[in-house]
């Protein structure tokens, strides 16, 4: 009997041990499972969305938060963009064809509202400014010398008018005096009627002269100058102008955000700016947005090589304050925030 109970508690710890293994192998595949679905658990929305993000950097999130950031604001969209001057740069061309006689200005000068910049070849207008100048001058001698004689006139005719009321001088005088007054006022008005006439044709010929000269319509910085003396000028000469002015207005920034993105932007959005293409980027004064255009375009600060041309909706930012290290058309980084 001793013989026959031991191989039978041998076997229930053989069974035993084995119902162990058997419960920690089926613990251990129950909790794969588990560790796959929290693998497979959806991401944060912003990792989502830097994921999702073009890699070009249009209207993508960014990706380590740093790029200027606002403290305590999330990143709402990365977008690249330039900076300009407010209604763009002034390109400047004479208002008639004609060659260059002088030029007055060169490139990086600055330049104050009305300053000549520049005069066309113009001896026949010059001629016939002189020629309007002694018409006047006659005009308005004749002018004077007619008012001259009034008063004279007038005292003659009242005084015959009175003698020949009291009986004292014959009628036929006191009408003759007056008819002379009468004629001598007529003549004046048509004096006066000739120097307005003369005065108008100067202010003409004047004008005509104006248009050889090209004048800084406003405060700025001379950039370009294509022309030079003895060049012959058009007047639609469009792209082409010889000058071009940098006008002393604010600057600002366009900026080309993914339309993946456009849902999100929204006038007053704040955003961080600095410098893209540096070794080391710049940071510019904090700005907001102002304008958003109501239709898509074609980017044209980037291309995604995969894709071809991306699809952007433009926003115009201004700065906080004027920045100090900008320059128009130079490519900086925008970072919106919430």
């Amino acid at each position: 009997m001793r013989r026959m109970n031991r191989p039978l508690s041998f076997c229930r710890y053989r069974s035993a041990a084995a119902l162990l293994v058997v419960t920690a192998l089926l613990a251990a595949c129950n909790d794969r499972p588990a560790a796959g679905a929290a693998a497979s658990a959806p991401a944060p929305a912003s990792a989502a969305l830097a994921a999702s993000a073009p890699g070009t950097g249009h209207g993508a999130v960014a990706e380590d938060g740093s790029a200027g950031s606002h403290p305590g604001a999330s990143p709402l969209a990365v977008a690249r963009g330039r900076i300009e001057v407010q209604g763009g740069l002034l390109r400047l061309s004479p208002l008639q064809d004609g060659q260059v006689d002088a030029l007055l200005v060169q490139e990086g000068q600055a330049v104050r509202r009305g300053q000549l910049l520049l005069r066309l070849s113009g001896t026949a207008a010059q001629a016939e400014t002189g020629v309007a100048q002694a018409e006047l001058q006659l005009a308005e001698a004749r002018v004077s010398a007619r008012s001259q004689h009034l008063p004279a006139l007038r005292r003659t005719a009242a005084r015959l008018a009175e003698a020949s009321a009291a009986g004292a001088a014959e009628p036929q005088r006191a009408d003759d005096a007056a008819q002379a007054l009468r004629d001598a006022e007529a003549e004046l008005a048509v004096a006066r009627a000739e120097a307005g006439v003369a005065r108008q044709r100067l202010a003409q010929v004047r004008g005509q002269q104006a248009r050889l000269e090209l004048r800084a319509p406003e405060d700025g910085t001379v950039v370009r100058v294509a022309t030079q003396v003895g060049q012959r000028l058009l007047a639609a000469a469009g792209d082409h102008a010889p000058l071009t002015l940098l006008p002393r207005r604010p600057l600002l920034v366009r900026a080309e955000v993914n339309e993946s993105y456009a849902g999100a932007l929204r006038a007053g959005l704040r955003a961080t700016v600095t410098t893209d293409g540096d070794a080391t980027p710049l940071a510019l004064p904090a700005a907001r947005v102002v304008r958003i255009s109501p239709v898509l375009g074609t980017a044209r600060l980037q291309e995604d090589a995969q894709r071809g041309p991306l699809r952007v909706v433009e926003c115009v930012l201004e700065f906080d304050h004027p920045p100090t290290d900008a320059r128009p058309g130079q490519t900086v980084r925008v970072v919106f925030h919430r």
